[in-house]
C-alpha cells in the first residue's frame, strides 16, 4: 500500500505548503516503522529520564516557594537532578536526530523504501551520524557559550548593546538551523556544515524561521496536552507538601506510580515528537539546495550525460 505513494524526494524546490505537506506525508507512510524503531531506543531513555525529571520538578517547586531560605546546600540535589536530566535531553537528541536522517537517506536509497527495514540496515549509518549528531551537539554548546559572552560583554559596556546584541543573536539563529541536516547527509567537516548552512540559511531565512515556527507550535501544543495530567499531579503533589497537609494518597504507591508513569508517557512522547521539527528541516535543507544551489538540475544533467543514446 505504501509503494503506491510517490516518493518524497529530499532535494526538490518546494513552496511553504509542499514542506508541511511533505512532512506530514512522510510520517505518514512510514508512521509504523518510524515508531518502532523510536519505542526500541526512546522508551528505555524515557523510563530513566522520567526520574530525573520528577527530582527537577519537585526541586524546582520546592526552591521556587522558599527562595529566600535557599542556599547551596538546599539547591544542589535540585541542581544535580538539572543536570541529569539536560544530560537525557542531550541523549535524546542525538538519537533521534540520527534515527530519522538515516531513515529518511535509506528511504530514498532502498527500493522498497523502508519496508521491512531492519537495525541491521540501519546500523552503520545511524552509528556514523550519532558520532556526527555528538560533534554539532558540542560545537553548539561552544557557540552558545560564545554569543553569552558576546552579550555579558556588551552588557558591561551598555545595557542598551546588550539588547541589540540579543535581537542580532536571535536574527542570525535561523541561519545556523540547517546545519544538522547539512552535516548529516553529506561527507562534509563541520566547520565547512556550518559554512554552508549561514549561506543556505541567510538566502532562505523566512522560509526556515516558518518551518520552524510552524511546527515547533504544533509540537509544543501536543506536548503540552500530553503532559498537562504529569504536570497537575506533580504539581498538587508539591503544593500539599509546601503546607504541610499533604494527604495520605499523594503519599501512596499508587499515586507515586501513576505520576511515574504519566511522566514516562510525556517524556517518550516529547522526544518522538522530536521528528516532525527534524523532518521539516531537512525538507527545508532539501527546499534550500535546490533553490540555492541546483542540486536536481546538476543531477539531471549528469544522469543525462551517462545515457546510451543513439
Amino acid at each position: 500500500m505504501n509503494q503506491e505513494r510517490p516518493l518524497i524526494k529530499l532535494y526538490r524546490t518546494r513552496t511553504f505548503s509542499e514542506k508541511m505537506s511533505d512532512t506530514f506525508d512522510f510520517v505518514r507512510e512510514n508512521w509504523r516503522t518510524m515508531l518502532k524503531f523510536l519505542t526500541y531506543m526512546m522508551l528505555p531513555l524515557a523510563l530513566v529520564q522520567t526520574f530525573a525529571m520528577n527530582n527537577f520538578m519537585t526541586g524546582y517547586m520546592s526552591f521556587s516557594t522558599a527562595i529566600d531560605s535557599a542556599n547551596f546546600e538546599t539547591m544542589l540535589p535540585w541542581l544535580s537532578s538539572m543536570g541529569v536530566t539536560m544530560v537525557f535531553y542531550f541523549i535524546a537528541m542525538i538519537l533521534v536526530n540520527a534515527l530519522t536522517y538515516t531513515m529518511m537517506q535509506l528511504y530514498e536509497q532502498r527500493q522498497e523504501r523502508l519496508q521491512g527495514i531492519t537495525f541491521a540496515d540501519l546500523q552503520p549509518a545511524f552509528m556514523n551520524k550519532c558520532g556526527r549528531q555528538l560533534v554539532l551537539l558540542l560545537t553548539g554548546m561552544v557557540l552558545m557559550i560564545l554569543f553569552a559572552l558576546i552579550i555579558f560583554l556588551l552588557t558591561v559596556i551598555n545595557p542598551v548593546l546588550s539588547v541589540l546584541g540579543a535581537v542580532v543573536v536571535i536574527l542570525l539563529l535561523p541561519l545556523f538551523m540547517l546545519v544538522h541536516p547539512v552535516y548529516l547527509f553529506e561527507k562534509i567537516g563541520v566547520i565547512s556544515a556550518y559554512a554552508k548552512s549561514i549561506r543556505l540559511g541567510w538566502k532562505t531565512w523566512a522560509g526556515v524561521v516558518a518551518v520552524i515556527t510552524v511546527l515547533y507550535i504544533m509540537v509544543t501544543i501536543v506536548e503540552s496536552v500530553v503532559s498537562m495530567p504529569w504536570y497537575i499531579m506533580l504539581t498538587l503533589k508539591s503544593a500539599f507538601a509546601t503546607q504541610g497537609s499533604e494527604p495520605a494518597f499523594m503519599s501512596s504507591f499508587v499515586y507515586t506510580a501513576i505520576q511515574y508513569l504519566l511522566g514516562a508517557v510525556s517524556n517518550f512522547f516529547g522526544n518522538c515528537m522530536l521528528t516532525l521539527l527534524i523532518i521539516g528541516l531537512a525538507y527545508q535543507y532539501g527546499h534550500a539546495c535546490d533553490k540555492v544551489d541546483g542540486v536536481t538540475v546538476d543531477r539531471d544533467i549528469e544522469n543525462f550525460e551517462t545515457l546510451n543514446v543513439e
